[in-house]
């Protein structure tokens, strides 16, 4: 292979972005090699690890059943790291706002996959310490039974006692009550948000969601005798399903070092499930309105290598090196001149206006023939330079996380 003149290859079409955040942009994408559509993330700060970091994690618990499988990563020669996973249906949180509350048929058996996924975490020395409705989502194809755990994150060893409570708190809706800010998070705290999530589902509302964000360690101590208030109050357990009843009981018992009977939890809502007559592999029925838009591509990764394809049973080996990101969309230069004139706008604002002017921009796109997008692919797409120069909102953005 000559290395000074190597072929360059589109590795991925149809890149559309999705939302960016202080360390990747994230994007759908189709794999060109197998037409398969992922979901890409890009590294957007070469100090930044968290992707290599979820890369680690994911491939850890690749043999889970709900853990997203990991298609392709690795690094380019920028140093810009980044990781492709299978795409993913509707979150909770998404399905939640298309239908509402949830029907108790369709909670039961989300808690009995859940709770084994727990489970299978737990015993490989994990914590998922980040159980709420948006990191859960069903498969993209509505055939698929699976539930999967969207981001890992935060999942964390089970021996690292990372603190995971950072005042301010602003989501602190299905924190657990016994959690230990100061010694971090157990696999008993799992199971209490694991209850929280599912009443939510249920109700779509938990009686705690109208206090403010948490400031101090004061307000996070009162909020959290709160909860133990109400999940034991009489009054709250008889406007619940009796499953929840059982399940706080059960959990009020445990101490940190005892062996957790995920069984018994299992058993809890599978006597529920037959005494009102339906079945284990029933469907989870949901309306989903969130419409799959197909799109002319926003940015084209070209490769000089064909890179890493890991299976379900990855074998660790090392990164192959992907060639630069050479050539970003014209988009990229109108939504950053669109972003300039928006400054004084709060920043989590401009990214969503520069989402938004980005697929406007697509319906132009629309307008022109494949063929012609290929032919004129190289002189109307900008290099990798243009997406330096989006460092300023990048800076802003880390400069507001970091207050």
């Amino acid at each position: 292979m000559n290395l000074n003149h190597p072929t360059t290859q589109i590795r991925y079409q149809n890149v559309r972005l999705l939302q960016i955040t202080p360390a990747f942009f994230e994007y759908s994408a189709i794999q060109k090699s197998n037409k398969r559509e992922v979901i890409l993330k890009i590294q957007n700060s070469i100090n930044s690890n968290v992707l290599q970091e979820e890369t680690a994690k994911l491939i850890q618990v690749q043999d889970i059943e709900g853990i997203p499988e990991v298609v392709d990563y690795g690094n380019n020669n920028d140093q810009r790291y980044f990781l492709a996973t299978q795409t993913l249906g509707p979150s909770f949180s998404q399905i939640m706002q298309t239908n509402g509350q949830m029907p108790l048929k369709n909670v039961l058996l989300i808690g009995l996959q859940l709770i084994t996924l727990i489970q299978k975490i737990h015993e490989k020395n994990f914590i998922l310490s980040n159980i709420v409705p948006c990191n859960f989502c069903m498969g993209s194809d509505i055939e698929d039974k699976i539930i999967y755990l969207k981001d890992l994150t935060t999942l964390q060893s089970k021996n690292d006692n990372k603190k995971v409570v950072k005042f301010p708190i602003k989501e602190y809706t299905f924190l657990s009550p016994v959690l230990n800010i100061d010694k971090g998070p157990s696999q008993i705290d799992d199971l209490y948000s694991l209850a929280y999530l599912l009443i939510y589902l249920n109700n779509a509302i938990l009686p705690w969601q109208q206090f403010n964000q948490i400031i101090n360690e004061k307000q996070f101590q009162e909020l959290q005798n709160h909860k133990l208030k109400i999940i034991f109050d009489q009054q709250f357990l008889d406007q619940q399903t009796s499953i929840f009843r059982e399940w706080f009981k059960y959990l009020s018992t445990l101490k940190s070092s005892q062996h957790l009977n995920y069984n018994y939890l299992k058993n809890i809502l599978i006597s529920k499930i037959y005494e009102n007559g339906w079945k284990l592999n029933d469907q989870i029925e949901y309306k989903n309105e969130i419409m799959s838009q197909s799109s002319k591509s926003i940015v084209s990764i070209k490769s000089r290598s064909r890179g890493t394809s890991i299976t379900k049973t990855p074998n660790q080996r090392m990164i192959e090196t992907l060639s630069p990101i050479l050539e970003v969309d014209k988009e990229f230069e109108l939504a950053q001149s669109a972003q300039k004139q928006s400054e004084e706008f709060p920043i989590f604002q401009q990214f969503q206006n520069l989402k938004n002017f980005m697929e406007d921009q697509q319906q132009t796109e629309n307008n022109l023939s494949s063929s012609s997008i290929e032919q004129n692919e190289c002189q109307i797409w900008k290099k990798m330079e243009i997406l330096d120069k989006m460092s300023k909102p990048m800076q802003m953005m880390n400069k507001f996380v970091k207050k």
